[in-house]
């Protein structure tokens, strides 16, 4: 008899225990993005982490219902923690490059860059070659793809110069050292034309050249992740369907980033 009870003692702190548990548990996705990317991820003065990827991330994870653990982590260290398992996905403009797809599983593009030329306001290149012919153009000297492109194209017909950061390239051309600023678009609209409309414009036609600059830019998993790569996949989806992509976009970027 005692043996009966507490075996019913036992089965009821059992149950019990049970239905502590949340009814409606959802997996955790761990998200990790640079917080000094400006537009993409950024840290507002009291700290809290946003930016266009941060949103994109919660839209992500309301789309097939699971909780986001978005953490800020520098680029430097993004890797490890993506490796060792600290996180499950990098969302942060990683390009889709054929070296990247081989040692990660990739989910994508959520973004297809355009490459354009920003020049002072009162400039008047307007990004056809008469109007470039013998002016200076700054790039940045890390990006391996706009210096291929620009040797390809401009540097026919105007000078080239390279810039340790865009930055620098931004200032020397509000001095008047060069004449025009190639590179990412989406940075160079957002940082500069759209914060500072009466000092800058963007010119010439938008570059999407796969060529160069590949198929765009995605998720970056572990190898073999399946798992996540498939729920990302259908989020990405269903908020391109919804709208929600679009309108997150036009908010950074007063356009849609992804494209036709």
């Amino acid at each position: 008899m005692k043996m009966q009870k507490l075996l019913l003692v036992i089965g009821m702190a059992g149950m019990i225990a049970l239905s502590a548990q949340p009814a409606d548990a959802k997996d955790t996705l761990k998200v990790g993005m640079d917080p000094l990317f400006e537009p993409f991820s950024f840290q507002t003065p009291d700290g809290r982490l946003t930016g266009f990827d941060f949103e994109i991330s919660s839209a992500l994870c309301e789309a097939i219902d699971v909780t986001c653990d978005i953490q800020a982590i520098p680029y430097d260290g993004a890797m490890t923690a993506l490796q060792s398992g600290q996180i499950d996905a990098l969302i942060n403009t990683y390009a889709m490059t054929k070296e990247r797809l081989e040692k990660f599983t990739m989910v994508g593009p959520y973004i297809r860059p355009t490459f354009r030329l920003i020049v002072p306001k009162d400039s008047s290149i307007d990004g056809t070659e008469a109007s470039l012919k013998g002016k200076a153009i700054g790039i940045e000297k890390g990006a391996s793809a706009i210096i291929q492109y620009t040797a390809d194209t401009y540097a026919r017909f105007a000078t080239i110069q390279p810039y340790e950061q865009i930055n620098d390239a931004i200032l020397d051309l509000n001095s008047g050292r060069i004449d025009a600023v190639f590179g990412d678009e989406n940075q160079l609209f957002y940082a500069y034309a759209k914060k500072q409309p009466g000092a800058f414009k963007m010119v010439g036609e938008s570059v999407r050249d796969p060529k160069y600059f590949g198929e765009g830019q995605g998720f970056m998993l572990r190898k073999g992740d399946d798992k996540w790569a498939a729920k990302l996949q259908t989020a990405l989806e269903t908020i391109v369907k919804n709208g929600k992509y679009d309108e997150i976009s036009r908010k950074y970027f007063e356009r849609s980033i992804l494209g036709e």
